[in-house]
């Protein structure tokens, strides 16, 4: 445990802590959601007032679930200052807007606060969100929250499953009991960087799935690709000093098999574009992928890793290779 840390305050479900979403998307009213299930008052951010406002008064988030009335214990807000005091913040905006998030967290929040990160992808500096708010924010409780779970059925409350990435056990034990009651599985690893790299991974071989998929391929082949891509993903965790047991995670094995193979997914849907010579652009404010952004930073981190399948991915998506790159590493990667 952090000794530069205050002593963790009991957050449990019978405390009645304060808790906030930052981020009034699909995901982070999905959580709110799963949170108010559970018995919790729940403040939810949103970026404009107008959003706010809307949701208050209509008692939906019209975007996003129209026709669906929120629980009576969802509060939107579009003042950051009055969520910052909250005892447990989840943050689910997107992850270009970490940085700024994180620098008024470390500033504004409480000393005693807990961050639970729902957010998927890598930092550019500091590879994980861990170790950005391990160097930036270092009193403040870290914990990684993810898992295979698309918001619309977390939101409608189908069983749903997620990995709690946690230094200190008891504060990983703590986060999720405020679920409890609710249709959403926990599973615990000790050590949150482990899930945010498990869940940083597989939008990248996601998109190396979609490559695959895009052939329409048979069922040999799907399930040989999706197998040696269980494989390196077990090489590059190992490698990169993770936690022995979040393989076989919600957050890794669980979201490899959602993100990968459900053509739902944002990051398989760029595999299957580029693989049938659809073009996309990568920048695009409706189709940002944290995939995309990944690659560059595993290919930094792993470059002594033997990782054939990343590497097809990298090399298609840098437009030196064509999508049919990803057959010809299929037989490096046995």
């Amino acid at each position: 445990m952090d000794k530069t840390r205050p002593p963790v305050k009991d957050i449990g479900v019978t405390s009645h802590p304060t808790l906030a979403v930052l981020g009034a998307g699909s995901f982070g009213t999905a959580i709110a959601t799963a949170l108010a299930r559970g018995g919790n008052a729940v403040t939810l951010f949103c970026r404009t007032a107008e959003q706010a406002e809307a949701i208050n008064r209509t008692r939906e988030n019209a975007r996003f679930f129209p026709g669906h009335v929120l629980s009576p214990q969802i509060d939107a807000t579009a003042d950051l200052d009055a969520v910052m005091g909250a005892e447990v913040l989840f943050l689910a905006f997107p992850s270009r807007a970490m940085d700024d998030y994180a620098g008024r967290i470390a500033n504004e929040a409480r000393r005693d606060a807990v961050v639970v990160n729902l957010i998927k992808g890598l930092h550019p500096e500091h590879f994980t969100f861990a170790e950005l708010f391990r160097r930036t924010a270092p009193h403040i409780a870290y914990v990684a929250l993810k898992g295979p779970t698309f918001s619309r059925p977390l939101f409608l409350g189908e069983w749903s499953g997620m990995t709690c990435g946690a230094d200190d056990p008891e504060v990983g034990r703590q986060v999720s009991a405020l679920f409890g009651g609710g249709s959403l599985a926990l599973d615990a690893i000790p050590s949150a960087k482990s899930v945010d790299i498990a869940s940083a991974l597989k939008n990248v071989y996601a998109i190396a799935l979609g490559l695959v998929g895009s052939t329409g391929p048979s069922e040999n082949t799907t399930f040989m690709a999706a197998t040696l891509v269980i494989k390196e993903l077990k090489r590059l965790l190992d490698a990169l000093g993770c936690h022995p047991d979040v393989l076989w995670s919600f957050s890794g094995v669980g979201d490899i098999l959602l993100t990968g193979l459900c053509d739902t997914s944002r990051n398989r849907t760029i595999g299957l574009m580029m693989g049938k010579g659809i073009p996309i652009d990568l920048v695009r404010s409706d189709f940002v992928a944290e995939g995309v952004r990944a690659v560059d930073a595993l290919e930094a981190h792993c470059g002594q890793v033997d990782t054939p399948l990343l590497d097809a991915v990298a090399e298609v998506l840098h437009g030196r290779q064509g999508p049919a790159h990803i057959f010809e590493r299929f037989g490096t990667s046995v």
